[in-house]
Protein backbone atom coordinates (compact mmCIF):
# COMPACT_ATOMS: atom_id res chain seq x y z
CA UNK A 1 0.00 0.00 0.00
CA UNK A 2 2.87 2.63 0.51
CA UNK A 3 3.22 2.89 -3.10
CA UNK A 4 -0.26 3.28 -3.94
CA UNK A 5 -0.30 6.41 -1.05
CA UNK A 6 0.98 9.54 -3.05
CA UNK A 7 -1.80 8.73 -5.86
CA UNK A 8 -4.58 7.72 -3.49
CA UNK A 9 -3.67 11.32 -1.53
CA UNK A 10 -3.70 12.72 -4.47
CA UNK A 11 -7.22 11.76 -6.58
CA UNK A 12 -8.47 12.34 -2.68
CA UNK A 13 -7.58 15.90 -2.79
CA UNK A 14 -8.73 16.28 -6.28
CA UNK A 15 -11.40 14.93 -5.73
CA UNK A 16 -12.30 17.11 -2.84
CA UNK A 17 -11.55 19.84 -4.56
CA UNK A 18 -14.19 19.13 -7.20
CA UNK A 19 -16.45 18.20 -4.46
CA UNK A 20 -15.81 21.65 -3.06
CA UNK A 21 -16.07 23.67 -6.42
CA UNK A 22 -18.92 21.75 -7.37
CA UNK A 23 -20.64 22.54 -3.76
CA UNK A 24 -19.81 26.33 -4.78
CA UNK A 25 -20.75 26.43 -8.35
CA UNK A 26 -24.30 25.11 -7.63
CA UNK A 27 -24.85 27.21 -4.82
CA UNK A 28 -25.37 24.73 -2.24
CA UNK A 29 -23.10 26.69 -0.17
CA UNK A 30 -25.56 29.54 0.14
CA UNK A 31 -28.31 28.45 2.76
CA UNK A 32 -31.30 30.57 1.34
CA UNK A 33 -30.64 28.90 -1.96
CA UNK A 34 -31.36 25.61 0.17
CA UNK A 35 -33.61 27.16 2.60
CA UNK A 36 -35.95 28.32 -1.05
CA UNK A 37 -35.35 24.60 -2.28
CA UNK A 38 -36.60 23.09 1.52
CA UNK A 39 -39.74 25.36 1.56
CA UNK A 40 -42.67 23.39 -0.33
CA UNK A 41 -44.99 25.49 0.87
CA UNK A 42 -43.72 28.19 -1.32
CA UNK A 43 -44.62 26.19 -4.43
CA UNK A 44 -48.07 27.92 -5.06
CA UNK A 45 -46.44 31.87 -4.44
CA UNK A 46 -44.17 30.65 -6.72
CA UNK A 47 -41.23 31.04 -4.16
CA UNK A 48 -40.06 27.87 -4.64
CA UNK A 49 -36.38 26.76 -5.83
CA UNK A 50 -36.24 23.67 -7.92
CA UNK A 51 -32.79 24.21 -9.64
CA UNK A 52 -30.95 22.14 -6.49
CA UNK A 53 -33.20 18.88 -7.48
CA UNK A 54 -30.94 19.57 -11.04
CA UNK A 55 -27.96 19.09 -8.96
CA UNK A 56 -29.05 16.75 -7.12
CA UNK A 57 -30.68 14.39 -9.96
CA UNK A 58 -27.05 15.40 -12.37
CA UNK A 59 -25.22 13.52 -8.74
CA UNK A 60 -26.93 11.06 -8.86
CA UNK A 61 -26.31 9.68 -12.12
CA UNK A 62 -22.83 10.26 -12.17
CA UNK A 63 -22.85 8.00 -8.92
CA UNK A 64 -25.11 5.50 -10.36
CA UNK A 65 -22.26 5.63 -13.68
CA UNK A 66 -19.14 5.07 -11.25
CA UNK A 67 -20.88 2.60 -8.89
CA UNK A 68 -21.85 0.33 -12.07
CA UNK A 69 -17.95 0.65 -13.59
CA UNK A 70 -16.74 0.56 -9.98
CA UNK A 71 -19.08 -3.15 -9.60
CA UNK A 72 -17.31 -4.35 -12.74
CA UNK A 73 -13.19 -3.68 -11.08
CA UNK A 74 -11.81 -5.79 -8.64
CA UNK A 75 -10.36 -3.13 -6.68
CA UNK A 76 -9.94 0.47 -7.18
CA UNK A 77 -6.93 2.17 -8.89
CA UNK A 78 -4.98 3.50 -6.07
CA UNK A 79 -6.28 1.38 -3.05
CA UNK A 80 -6.55 -2.53 -2.10
CA UNK A 81 -10.44 -2.68 -2.06
CA UNK A 82 -13.37 -1.04 -2.34
CA UNK A 83 -14.79 0.01 0.86
CA UNK A 84 -18.59 -0.78 1.32
CA UNK A 85 -20.40 0.07 4.18
CA UNK A 86 -20.49 -1.88 7.45
CA UNK A 87 -23.88 -1.63 8.21
CA UNK A 88 -26.25 -2.67 5.53
CA UNK A 89 -29.62 -2.45 7.76
CA UNK A 90 -31.97 0.33 8.06
CA UNK A 91 -32.80 0.53 11.92
CA UNK A 92 -34.12 2.93 14.38
CA UNK A 93 -30.73 4.55 15.07
CA UNK A 94 -30.29 5.30 11.25
CA UNK A 95 -33.84 6.98 10.75
CA UNK A 96 -33.43 8.75 13.89
CA UNK A 97 -30.12 10.09 12.81
CA UNK A 98 -31.54 11.41 9.75
CA UNK A 99 -34.31 13.13 10.70
CA UNK A 100 -31.99 14.88 13.02
CA UNK A 101 -29.96 15.60 10.56
CA UNK A 102 -33.13 16.80 8.16
CA UNK A 103 -34.41 19.25 11.31
CA UNK A 104 -30.91 20.74 11.31
CA UNK A 105 -30.11 21.23 7.67
CA UNK A 106 -33.38 22.56 7.41
CA UNK A 107 -33.26 24.96 10.20
CA UNK A 108 -29.70 26.26 9.29
CA UNK A 109 -30.12 25.73 5.72
CA UNK A 110 -26.50 23.98 5.33
CA UNK A 111 -25.29 20.37 5.85
CA UNK A 112 -21.57 20.10 6.89
CA UNK A 113 -20.73 19.45 3.27
CA UNK A 114 -20.79 22.91 2.40
CA UNK A 115 -20.06 24.24 5.45
CA UNK A 116 -16.68 22.62 5.76
CA UNK A 117 -16.05 23.68 2.13
CA UNK A 118 -16.96 27.50 3.22
CA UNK A 119 -14.33 27.93 5.71
CA UNK A 120 -12.32 29.09 2.81
CA UNK A 121 -14.54 31.84 2.55
CA UNK A 122 -15.09 32.77 6.21
CA UNK A 123 -18.90 33.83 5.98
CA UNK A 124 -20.37 35.69 9.20
CA UNK A 125 -21.57 33.26 11.75
CA UNK A 126 -20.21 30.12 9.87
CA UNK A 127 -17.98 29.09 13.17
CA UNK A 128 -21.23 29.01 14.90
CA UNK A 129 -22.56 26.43 12.80
CA UNK A 130 -19.26 24.28 13.31
CA UNK A 131 -18.55 24.63 17.19
CA UNK A 132 -22.65 23.47 17.18
CA UNK A 133 -21.51 20.66 14.49
CA UNK A 134 -18.69 19.56 16.27
CA UNK A 135 -20.52 19.41 19.71
CA UNK A 136 -23.91 18.23 18.97
CA UNK A 137 -21.49 15.19 17.25
CA UNK A 138 -18.94 14.67 20.76
CA UNK A 139 -22.19 14.61 22.42
CA UNK A 140 -24.28 12.36 20.33
CA UNK A 141 -21.38 9.86 20.74
CA UNK A 142 -21.58 10.59 24.33
CA UNK A 143 -25.31 10.14 24.71
CA UNK A 144 -25.60 6.97 22.23
CA UNK A 145 -22.32 4.90 22.01
CA UNK A 146 -21.45 3.74 18.40
CA UNK A 147 -21.82 0.01 20.47
CA UNK A 148 -20.18 -0.86 16.70
CA UNK A 149 -19.17 -4.52 17.25
CA UNK A 150 -22.78 -5.12 17.82
CA UNK A 151 -24.40 -3.06 15.54
CA UNK A 152 -22.25 -4.67 12.72
CA UNK A 153 -23.30 -7.96 14.22
CA UNK A 154 -27.13 -7.03 14.01
CA UNK A 155 -26.36 -5.38 10.23
CA UNK A 156 -25.33 -9.12 9.16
Amino acid sequence: MANLRLPYLATAALSGLLFGSGLYVSQMVDPFKVLHFLDFGAIPSGGWDPSLAFVMGAALIVMFVAVRIGRGRAAPLFDTSFHEPEYKKIDRRLIGGAVLFGIGWGMAGICPGPAISLIGFLPDNLWIFLVAMFAGSLAGSFIVPSGHARRLADAK
